[in-house]
């Protein structure tokens, strides 16, 4: 299955997808003034006998998912952006990309091998509005959807 990670002081950390938030994916914000976060995140194949396909990422708010709920800008003042890579877009870059918007990311592996030593890299960026109280935010997560093909 593929799995998300993070990394961190040049190791990388499994983040979580179980709802007890043992290793989620957390950012931190000043509710004063709010602003954006950006992290590098990561995904793996662990099983050597599958590669996958058509391999997309999503945010998604949990709790108010329709029409926009947190994850696009000016429904909430909370906002998410995606971008696949290794390079951070840029300041400018950022503004062309679509809050809300779902990645494609490339393959994991290949018809001949379940690649399980690579780690794909995207960019999460996370906007909090301004004047907001101290709160911990869980209902915003990264679906992953995947085509799960064997290995010949």
């Amino acid at each position: 299955m593929i799995r998300m990670y993070r990394k961190i002081n040049d190791e990388y950390s499994e983040i979580t997808y179980t709802s007890d938030l043992t290793n989620p994916v957390f950012t931190t914000h000043d509710g004063q003034v709010g602003g954006n976060v950006s992290l590098q995140l990561y995904l793996k194949n662990d099983e050597s006998d599958e590669w996958y396909s058509n391999v997309r990422i999503q945010p998604v708010d949990l709790v108010d998912a329709y029409p926009y709920g947190d994850v696009v800008y000016s429904e909430t003042g909370w906002g998410v952006k995606l971008s696949a890579g290794a390079d951070e877009p840029t300041i400018a870059e950022w503004e062309d990309i679509a809050w809300g918007n779902t990645i494609t990311m490339p393959d994991v592996g290949s018809t001949s091998a379940g690649d399980i030593s690579t780690y794909f890299p995207f960019w999460y960026l996370i906007s909090c509005p301004p004047n907001i109280e101290a709160i911990t935010k869980t209902d915003i997560v990264l679906r992953t959807t995947w085509t799960e093909n064997a290995v010949t």
